[in-house]
């Protein structure tokens, strides 16, 4: 509705208006309780009596004289996003502006003119009130809507952006992986290529002296070449726990890191008792293995606590060390130096969870509190696949 047909609207009844306002006003406490009672009656209205109580019911004489009936525009619209914001339904609203009218006709209604004209000018006012209070509610609606626009608009940029930096990621692991194969597995299988080679010859010479003695490094390389194959086959993870199960694996894991490092681990699972979405366990190990590789890069830390459980509708790991810590919110506000914990975060934000980072630093090795990385994945509405 445009201003200068509000305007009008509000005009045409300005007189009569005010004269129903000073005959209204003897009768304010008798109109105020009747109204009181009968939004009660009336549900889910009455539950938000005591928030629709603070509406402007009776017209503002002020606002009434006031040569920008605009005002009186603006200000009934605020009163409507107020509510909207404070969680008043938007037919609530309407029902208070119309009990109140109800509780008012009894002052209201008689055979003279005079009356009559007070009832329709009453009347204009209630209409054009509801339709500010409504226009209010749509603001609220228009600005909600416009804000999840923004969220939903940076979540899909942040999406976009983890997207390239996991793909970033999973290729420096591909060349990682393929580096490794080539100077570990790759160097023993040619190695044990030419043993096998001069072992042939020797054969076929009769020579038998160096015989035994080669046969012996060539085991030697394939014992070396399979603990490759193991180490390369546990780090990827997955193919370990389609044998083994997820717990066993990761048990075997944080066994291996301690052997590795000589970090002493402890790991329990005892309150792990739901079947997990594979990608759950996907993304637990692999956060998992960037925690425990976090300790041995930077914490310094002698004892490392794992526990995985679950209740209350979610999964809960959590991950201690008690290394020598450091601050957290510097850490992510740089991106270079934050992009294996950023990684965590996105991994479990994505599946719907929370992760949460706590750490001090501190100098002396003996007062140091360590890390902690806790995160939750829900389970209502998940399926083991």
């Amino acid at each position: 509705m445009r201003n200068d047909a509000t305007g009008r609207m509000i005009l045409e009844v300005k007189r009569p208006l005010l004269e129903v306002l000073q005959h209204l006003s003897s009768h304010s406490s008798d109109i105020h309780s009747s109204w009181l009672k009968l939004l009660k009656r009336y549900q889910p209205c009455g539950k938000h009596a005591a928030l629709l109580a603070g509406l402007h019911l009776a017209p503002q004489a002020g606002d009434l004289r006031s040569a920008k009936p605009s005002v009186y525009k603006e200000k009934s619209e605020r009163q409507g996003q107020d509510l909207a914001q404070r969680g008043v339904p938007a037919e609530c609203a309407a029902v208070a502006v119309a009990l109140y009218v109800e509780s008012c006709l009894p002052y209201l209604l008689g055979d003279d003119s005079k009356k009559a004209e007070w009832s329709r000018a009453f009347a204009r006012w209630a209409s054009l009130y509801q339709f500010f209070l409504l226009s209010g509610y749509a603001r609220h609606a228009a600005v909600e809507r416009h804000s999840m626009e923004e969220r939903i608009s940076r979540a899909e940029r942040r999406s976009q952006d983890f997207s390239v930096q996991l793909g970033d990621a999973y290729e420096k692991e591909r060349r990682r992986l393929a580096q490794d194969l080539h100077d570990e597995i790759g160097h023993d299988l040619i190695v044990l290529k030419l043993y096998t080679e001069v072992i042939a010859l020797d054969l076929k010479k009769g020579d038998m002296g160096q015989l035994s003695r080669k046969l012996k490094e060539s085991v030697t390389l394939i014992k070396h070449a399979l603990k490759g194959v193991r180490r390369l086959t546990f780090d990827l993870g997955p193919a370990v726990w389609n044998e083994q199960g997820f717990v066993p694996a990761v048990r075997l894991y944080a066994r291996q890191f301690a052997r590795r490092t000589g970090i002493k681990v402890q790991f329990n699972a005892a309150r792990l008792g739901a079947n997990l979405p594979a990608r759950y366990e996907t993304a637990l190990y692999k956060v998992l293995q960037g925690a425990l590789s976090n300790v041995v890069a930077h914490a310094d830390a002698q004892h490392v606590r794992i526990s995985l459980a679950s209740g209350r509708g979610s999964i809960t790991m959590k991950v201690e060390d008690d290394g020598r810590g450091f601050h957290v919110e510097g850490k992510l506000r740089v991106p270079s130096q934050s992009f294996g914990l950023r990684a965590m975060q996105d991994r479990i934000e994505l599946l719907g969870g929370a992760i949460q980072f706590g750490s001090r630093p501190s100098r002396r090795r003996a007062a140091r509190l360590g890390t902690t990385i806790e995160l939750h994945l829900p389970l209502n509405g998940t399926e083991a696949t």
